[in-house]
């Protein structure tokens, strides 16, 4: 029978590799891990839109501009 093993379980075999790489590592923490960059780049994406999206909107309401209908 294959055991299903979740992904936050860390193994206890490998805890002080991952301390190595860690505490090596130039780069800031959040920033370490080789798939960081999975969520970091769809996370800055939609942060970057909606505040672009939010102060076109402010811009446009103390122009006194109005949405089209």
């Amino acid at each position: 029978m294959v055991e299903f093993k979740a992904f936050w379980k860390m193994d206890p075999q490998r805890i002080i590799e991952w301390q190595k790489f860690y505490q090596t590592t130039t780069k800031p923490l959040w920033r370490s891990h080789p798939n960081s960059k999975l969520i970091l780049v769809p996370y800055f994406a939609a942060f970057a839109l909606s505040v672009g999206a939010s102060l076109t909107f402010v811009g446009r309401a103390a122009l006194g501009i109005k949405a089209s209908k």
